[in-house]
């Protein structure tokens, strides 16, 4: 399919779309309309003004909430030309900007426990958006100093690849990642172009890999213990100036480089210094900045002091918090993992001993085995195919057709649900790795494997016999996906089948493939997704997986949506013995938008709909103390505000909160008709499809 290359701009806003966000939110929220807010209002950080353009004073209200600055405080109207064009613009002093904020945070699974990851305040996206403008260079520099790295920019991104008809066909891809040096992308998937590995399954298949493979014996793999959880913010000085140079002149890292990202990060997060946000790309951008600084004591220290010298004693490549040490004497391996232990101790952080593993030639790990099996099994178990129609036995005495009256080729798929379910298990089981590790892998294959069975479809005379046997395969592999999905129901598992389910929905709905039939397919996708929800509901950090799930059953159609009652037991609400609805606690954000946007304007949804409301009136008037600096409370205020379901009763509650009068509540709306979450339109395989351009780690 042709590709159109679009240039990117420098638009200094650019970084909001691409680098502040966890793979892990729902789909139905994004940045997109905050950057198109951002971008149509030319809202900015210059000389120590934030400014936004603007002929009145429509968006004063808006701008003072968003950036935290006190009522009585009024912007500074102004003036200005650019390249030949005047514009007004008006503007407040960063001084009169509160930037310490309280992040969103979220849990999901992870592994056998969870963990948390955050979304920082949209001010504080604006302030990274305008370090990376200033900084861009810097970052750049202080990222290119490693000997380990595989993962780490190396320039700004110029251009954005798109296909045209984009999302029509299920059209998959198995690695999707952040922009790679050398290679052309239909998504912006990051500020920067990343060398030289966006995937690390990539690494594992590569030259670099294979070739240390011949030169060395062995491989020890050591992991970094909760590298972001532990990272102090202060250190990134200490990896550019420093430890010693540093504590002892305070002076060397005030307002440079290293000071501000240090501010930027730990005002975002409540001014804490321990631990950085975990989730956004430009958190993993500080992190290597100061791993780059790590890897550099560690191999001096090793070349000067151990006579050890890197790639011809050993080679070693880091790929985020994981080092892969290439050696032939053992006591090299002992001595690198020595000395990276106290040069991490130096920086306040440490190895992960018990995740430590070594492997001796053959040198190829549990997963790369276990990805080689998965590819041959699906190659033998799942198959579609287009065969020559056999003639009727009345065309025989005739003269042949015309070529282009002949009869279309039939088509035939087949796949042995459970038998490919026994085998896939048996790979799980002899290769020694978990559900999570292969499963991305898996429904990649299996994606592709779709889009090829719907392209012999479309090329095969679709009578009764083609429909039947399209909907039996499409069946079948289907109850190999929600088999597997259970065993390991993590939120990139979970992106990966809903895009899935929402792009096969699509095509049976658009390839004329009969009521019937399509049915017993929505029917399986319903049965088997209402009974994952209530895996779910039972078990802790599984929320943003289940608003997945709900986004599924509500794209397959009206039909199968669920009963009032029902939806809201999978929040958690139960009704009282006076006929109420009531939970114990509040609703969280995603819960709370995900609800509206399912349950839209339907009566059928009338009283659950109201508890929403109270839920959030309640939950913000809670939170009314900080709602001045709470990411989430001001996504919860903005999102609502713009939302078509939420009543006009219930709008002036939650204006009053935050001391917005109707006129201001007007003027939000106007400025923007969506902020995060998408209420309206939403092309579910469209949002889906552009997670295809981010990594998971």
């Amino acid at each position: 399919m042709r590709k159109k290359r679009i240039r990117l701009g420098a638009n200094p806003r650019r970084a909001v779309l691409s680098d502040m966000l966890p793979f892990e939110v729902p789909a139905t929220f994004s940045n997109r309309h905050f950057y198109s807010f951002l971008t149509q209002n030319e809202v900015e950080v210059r000389d120590n003004r934030l400014s936004w353009k603007a002929c009145d004073n429509s968006l004063d209200a808006l701008m003072r909430l968003m950036f935290g600055v006190k009522p009585g405080v009024a912007p500074q109207p102004a003036s200005v030309t650019e390249w030949g064009r005047t514009k007004m613009i008006r503007s407040f002093s960063m001084k009169e900007c509160e930037l310490c904020t309280i992040p969103f945070r979220f849990r999901v699974s992870h592994k056998s426990g969870a963990r948390t990851l955050s979304i920082a305040h949209p001010r504080n996206q604006v302030m990274v958006a305008n370090f990376y403008r200033q900084f861009h260079a810097s970052l750049l520099y202080y990222c290119s100093l490693s000997p380990y790295s595989i993962r780490h920019p190396v320039s700004v991104s110029k251009y954005s690849y798109h296909k045209d008809s984009t999302h029509k066909r299920l059209k998959a891809v198995t690695d999707g990642g952040v922009e790679e040096a050398g290679r052309e992308y239909e998504q912006l998937g990051s500020h920067f172009v990343y060398r030289s590995y966006s995937n690390i399954h990539k690494f594992f298949e590569s030259y670099k890999y294979h070739r240390s493979e011949k030169k060395f014996n062995a491989m020890i793999q050591v992991d970094i213990s909760k590298c972001f959880d532990s990272i102090y913010t202060h250190s990134i000085a200490w990896a550019i100036f420093g430890k010693e140079q540093t504590k002892h002149d305070l002076n060397l890292s005030k307002n440079n480089f290293p000071d501000k990202f240090d501010k930027l990060l730990s005002l975002m997060n409540e001014r804490e210094t321990n631990g950085i946000l975990i989730g956004p790309e430009f958190s993993r951008i500080f992190a290597e900045v100061i791993l780059q600084a790590i890897d550099m004591h560690i191999e001096k220290e090793l070349r000067e002091k151990s006579k050890i010298v890197h790639k011809i004693d050993y080679e070693a490549f880091r790929y985020v918090d994981d080092y892969f040490v290439f050696f032939n004497e053992e006591s090299t391996a002992h001595k690198f993992t020595e000395v990276a232990s106290v040069c991490l101790a130096n920086f306040k952080l440490h190895i992960n001993s018990a995740k430590s593993k070594l492997y001796e030639k053959p040198v190829i790990t549990e997963l790369t085995i276990a990805k080689d099996r998965v590819s041959l099994l699906l190659g033998e178990e799942i198959w579609s195919r287009k065969s020559p129609r056999a003639p009727d036995s009345t065309e025989g005495s005739g003269p042949a057709p015309a070529p282009l009256e002949r009869a279309k080729d039939s088509f035939s798929g087949y796949v042995d649900a459970n038998r490919l379910i026994v085998r896939f298990k048996t790979v799980i089981k002899e290769s020694g790795v978990g559900y999570s590790d292969i499963l991305n892998y898996t429904f990649a294959v299996i994606e592709t494997k779709l889009q090829r069975a719907f392209d012999d479809y479309m090329c095969c005379e679709q009578n009764h016999d083609a429909q039947r046997a399209l909907t039996s395969l499409v069946t079948g592999i289907l109850e190999f996906l929600f088999f597997t999905y259970a065993a390991s129901p993590r939120v990139n598992h979970t992106v990966r089948m809903v895009r899935i389910i929402a792009s096969l929905t699509n095509f049976l709905n658009s390839s004329g493939v009969g009521f019937e039939l399509r049915h017993s397919v929505y029917k399986f996708i319903h049965d088997n997704a209402v009974h994952q929800i209530e895996k779910n509901k039972l078990q802790p950090y599984r929320e943003v997986e289940t608003l997945y799930l709900l986004n599924a059953l509500s794209h397959i159609g009206k039909a199968y949506w669920l009963p009032e009652s029902t939806l809201a037991r999978y929040f958690g609400i139960s009704t009282n013995d006076d006929g109420q609805l009531e939970r114990e606690e509040f609703l969280s954000y995603f819960s709370l938008t995900v609800g509206f946007s399912y349950m839209r304007d339907k009566e059928r949804y009338n009283s659950l709909r109201k508890f929403f409301e109270d839920n959030a009136i309640a939950k913000l008037n809670y939170m009314k103390s900080q709602c001045a600096h709470h990411t989430e409370a001001l996504m919860l205020f903005l999102d609502l505000v713009a939302c078509p379901y939420v009543s006009p009763a219930a709008t002036t509650h939650l204006a009053q909160i935050f001391g917005m009068t109707s006129k201001n509540v007007a003027e939000i709306r106007a400025a923007s008709d969506q902020w995060f979450t998408t209420w309206t339109n939403l092309d579910l395989v469209a949002e889906l499809d552009a997670k295809r351009s981010r990594d998971v780690y």
